[in-house]
C-alpha cells in the first residue's frame, strides 16, 4: 500500500467532508434568514449579526466560525467581524442574481433525507417516488432553475432559434412539459403576449404553486393543468413544446418523446434541456459532473427507476438524447449554441 497515497486521498476526503459540512452550514443560515442579514450588510461582529436577524447569538457565533473556516466569509481577527463578499453573496444569498445557486441549499438537504430509502432501493430494486420528496423539493428545484431561467430563457435560450421567436411573437400555441412551479412559462408568457401557454405536470401540488405565480402575475395567456406526459394532448397540436430537465426524469422517456412527437405540429418545434455532460464516463471526471451524478442518485434516477421506468440518471449525454428523438420519429436533431456551464439545449423538430 502507498501510504502517501492514502494520505493524499484522506486529506482530499476532509475536504470533501468541509464541503458538506458547509452546505449545511449554509442551510440552516439561508433558512434561519442569517444569509439575508450577511448579504445586506457590511462587515458586521457576531453580535450584531445576531440582534439584526433577531437571532441565538451563539448559533450564530458557530455558524459564522464554519463559513469563516470554509473561507465564505472574510474574518478580520482584530474588529472581530465577518463580511460576505458581493461577489460569493451574488451566489448563495441573492435568489435574483444570475449567479444563484441558493436553490441547492435546499435541494441537497432535503434529498439528503432520503439516504436510507435510497440505499433500500440500491439493495433491492425500486426507488423513491417524485412525490414523497415533498413541496419542499418542488420549491427547491424552482428556486434552483428561476435565476438562469428568468433572466437567459428569452435573451439567449429561445433567441437561439430566431424562426420560433419570431412565432411566439406573432402568436403561437405552446406547452412545456414537467412544467413544475411554472417559471419558464411565465417568463415566456409575459414575454410574449400574442402567445398561449400551457404548463403540464404530473405533481398537483407543482400545478397548484404555478397556479398560485400565474395569478399573482395577473397574466392572462397562461393555464397549468396536472397531467403527465402519457396525456399530453395531441389535437389541436403545439407549435412549440418546451421540457426543462424533464426528460431524463421520466419513467418511460421514449415513449414520453413519442407522445411528445404526435402532439407537435407538424412545423413546429420540439425544445429539450438537459444536463450538460459528455456521453463517456472518463470525459465527465470533475467536480460539475460529480455534483449532477449525485443529484441523479439522491432525486434524478431514482424517482424514475420508482415506477420501474428506464432510470437514465442526469448524465445520458448528447449522443444518447438523439438517438432517443430519432427513434421516437423526429427527424432533425440540433444542439443549440447556447453556451452554459450545466446545461445543454437542443431543437428537435419533425
Amino acid at each position: 500500500m502507498d501510504r502517501q497515497a492514502v494520505w493524499q486521498f484522506m486529506e482530499r476526503f476532509v475536504d470533501m467532508a468541509a464541503g458538506s459540512a458547509t452546505i449545511f452550514t449554509l442551510a440552516v443560515a439561508d433558512r434561519s434568514g442569517l444569509l439575508d442579514v450577511l448579504g445586506s450588510s457590511e462587515a458586521v461582529t457576531a453580535a450584531q449579526a445576531a440582534d439584526a436577524g433577531s437571532l441565538d447569538l451563539r448559533y450564530v457565533e458557530e455558524i459564522l466560525a464554519q463559513l469563516a473556516a470554509s473561507e465564505v466569509l472574510e474574518y478580520d481577527p482584530d474588529a472581530r467581524t465577518f463580511l460576505l463578499p458581493p461577489e460569493h453573496a451574488a451566489v448563495i444569498a441573492d435568489d435574483s442574481s444570475p449567479y444563484a445557486m441558493t436553490g441547492w441549499l435546499d435541494m441537497l438537504p432535503t434529498a439528503g433525507g432520503f439516504i436510507d430509502d435510497i440505499a433500500e432501493a440500491t439493495r433491492h430494486g425500486g426507488g423513491v417516488p417524485a412525490e414523497r420528496y415533498g413541496e419542499r423539493m418542488v420549491r427547491a428545484v424552482d428556486r434552483a432553475n428561476a435565476p438562469s431561467t428568468r433572466i437567459l430563457l428569452t435573451r439567449r435560450w429561445l433567441p437561439a432559434m430566431p424562426d420560433v421567436v419570431d412565432r411566439l411573437e406573432r402568436g403561437v400555441h405552446v406547452a412545456d412539459v414537467g412544467c413544475g412551479a411554472g417559471t419558464a412559462v411565465l417568463t415566456m408568457a409575459d414575454a410574449f403576449p400574442a402567445s398561449r401557454f400551457t404548463g403540464y405536470d404530473l405533481d398537483p401540488r407543482a400545478v397548484a404553486l404555478a397556479t398560485e405565480k400565474a395569478a399573482a402575475s395577473r397574466l392572462t395567456n397562461v393555464e397549468f393543468e396536472v397531467c403527465s406526459v402519457d396525456e399530453l394532448p395531441t389535437d389541436p397540436p403545439f407549435d412549440l413544446i418546451t421540457a426543462f430537465d424533464v426528460v431524463h426524469d421520466l419513467a418511460a422517456p421514449a415513449a414520453a418523446l413519442a407522445r411528445i412527437r404526435h402532439a407537435l405540429a407538424p412545423d413546429g418545434t420540439f425544445l429539450m434541456m438537459e444536463p450538460a455532460v459528455a456521453a463517456a464516463l472518463e470525459d465527465n471526471i470533475e467536480p460539475r459532473v460529480a455534483l449532477l451524478y449525485g443529484v441523479s442518485l439522491m432525486f434524478c434516477l431514482t424517482q424514475s427507476l420508482a415506477a420501474g421506468g428506464a432510470g437514465l440518471g442526469t448524465a445520458w449525454g448528447p449522443e444518447r438524447a438523439e438517438v432517443l428523438c430519432r427513434e421516437a420519429g423526429f427527424l432533425r436533431f440540433r444542439r443549440l449554441p447556447v453556451e452554459n456551464p450545466f446545461s445543454a439545449f437542443y431543437e428537435v423538430r419533425r
